[in-house]
């Protein structure tokens, strides 16, 4: 059975032939092309033409690779053709190797290869583009909201001026109408660049120990406020057995609670919102805390409760319209998240929501709480005065901080709006502390910092320099402080912030 199966399939696909040195076939074994006998070899296919000057060669192998010849079954097939010749006597010989199937499955092979690599470079490309477009999205939302922050401390700096003068009513409110406005537009640039954050990945969690109580009754004190004003009830339930230090991000925590808080108050025109927070377990140092935020507001359908934690997007209702860009849920839940927990949320459409999360806290009897600094703006440290170089570019921040420390009657400001100007500067004055905005024309305040660290006299180069700017992601920060920077002042900023922020290293 064997040699019958050989036999009917088994084929040569070297064919030998016998040329005379005009090409003319004398001996062939017609294992591929039959009948070539007396035929010249140039009949088989065109290619052989080529070979006339080869058969002239005394003593040569000449190899062609890869010629596609066609069979007697019409069939293409692709060759390595040799042709060999010997001494000047002896005819010379051409040999066709059908390798039809060994190049069929390099082609394959070679063609799955440079496929895998043509895939891989566009991914590489794909990947490129996405950093690219991620690093100018990143960069748009920096400068953006470092221009918005400028003009939005010249409204809360003379905002605040033009509280202290002799104002009717009328006008006290109309400021009113300013400082809500400014606050909503502040939070908005807070909001964006945390998504900003949270999409680059650089959102992170700062843990350090705080008062849960006294945080949840500060939560309490300003929502009241603001479900009274909008006519319902906030009822608040903070369990007696809940640990008093904890170590959490305290200022995530209170943005995650407040955007929860602000959405509930806004959704619910009537009736209450309730804010529960009661203790689950305490286990290996640590306590889970459990959240719940109840309302009796217009509530919303199954399918749209996915849908609420989707940066930039609403459910919108037919009978209540209500602003906001879409972010306070989206980047609560990320916030939870970090804590390897989850928002959860069940609502009736008419009836309300609630939503409520479980979070983690770390439990320390060596925590300890710093007390807080009693600060009194209105009453400089002494009745010397201080000399201040202020470098910034911005007219309306400039105006903003002259206005501040001039109220104040102890600060001499000096203002420098280009980068190459600070050196000279302070070589010929002596200061007590230096503004230094980050984002300046051609230049960068950290850099310029490195410079003044490196001046030769002692006394300029150790004068305090605190940063102005919104930038103030981790890296920034790190940044700042390898430049010599040794504060930062975030904007936009108030007149406490400001002064508290120079008396600190006014000594």
């Amino acid at each position: 059975m064997l040699e019958k199966y050989k036999k009917e399939y088994s084929q040569s696909v070297n064919q030998y032939i016998i040329v005379d040195f005009d090409g003319i076939v004398k001996e062939s074994d017609d294992i591929i092309f039959k009948d070539l006998v007396g035929q010249n070899i140039a009949n088989v296919h065109p290619f052989f033409e080529s070979v006339h000057s080869a058969l002239q060669d005394i003593d040569q192998t000449h190899v062609f690779s890869c010629i596609h010849l066609t069979n007697p079954k019409n069939e293409t097939i692709i060759t390595d053709i040799i042709v060999k010749t010997f001494d000047g006597k002896q005819l010379p010989m051409i040999v066709i190797l059908d390798l039809t199937i060994h190049y069929n499955n390099y082609q394959t092979t070679a063609q799955v290869r440079n496929e895998s690599v043509i895939n891989s470079q566009i991914l590489e490309l794909k990947n490129n583009y996405l950093q690219e477009k991620e690093a100018f999205k990143n960069a748009f939302i920096a400068n953006f909201s470092h221009e918005l922050r400028d003009p939005l401390t010249g409204i809360l700096t003379f905002s605040d001026i033009l509280k202290k003068t002799n104002l009717n009513v009328e006008q006290l409110n109309y400021l009113k109408v300013i400082d809500s406005s400014s606050n909503y537009l502040k939070q908005l640039i807070e909001d964006i660049l945390d998504i900003s954050k949270i999409e680059a990945g650089r959102l992170e969690l700062v843990i350090n120990p705080f008062n849960l109580r006294e945080l949840l009754e500060d939560i309490e004190k300003v929502f009241k406020v603001k479900a009274q004003q909008k006519g319902i009830e906030l009822i608040t339930n903070f369990n007696d057995n809940l640990p008093a230090i904890v170590g959490g991000d305290t200022l995530r925590l209170r943005q995650v609670l407040s955007n929860l808080l602000e959405n509930a108050i806004k959704f619910t025109e009537v009736g209450t919102v309730t804010f529960n927070v009661s203790l689950n377990q305490i286990r290996a140092q640590k306590a889970n805390v459990h959240f719940q935020i109840k309302d009796t507001g217009i509530g919303m359908e199954k399918d749209h409760l996915e849908d609420i934690f989707t940066s930039f997007s609403q459910i919108n209702s037919s009978q209540v319209h209500n602003k906001g860009a879409g972010l306070g849920l989206a980047i609560s839940k990320h916030l939870v998240s970090l804590s390897n927990s989850v928002i959860n949320v069940d609502s009736t459409p008419g009836e309300g929501s609630t939503f409520s999360t479980n979070i983690n806290f770390k439990l320390d009897f060596n925590y300890k709480i710093k007390k807080k600094k009693k600060e009194t703006v209105s009453k400089p440290k002494s009745d010397k005065k201080y000399s201040i170089l202020l470098v910034e570019d911005s007219e309306i921040t400039q105006l903003s901080i002259l206005k501040i420390l001039a109220s104040k009657g102890n600060y001499f400001l000096d203002i420098v709006t280009r980068g190459e100007d600070v050196i000279p500067r302070i070589e010929n004055s002596e200061f007590d502390l230096v503004l230094m905005d980050i984002k300046l024309p051609n230049s960068y305040g950290d850099e310029i910092t490195k410079l003044i660290r490196q001046m030769p006299e002692r006394e300029h180069k150790k004068v305090p320099v605190i940063a102005l700017t919104a930038r103030v992601f981790k890296d920034d920060l790190k940044r700042y402080k390898k430049a010599g920077i040794n504060d930062v002042i975030k904007k936009p900023f108030d007149e406490e912030a400001l002064i508290s922020k120079i008396e600190e290293y006014l000594k």
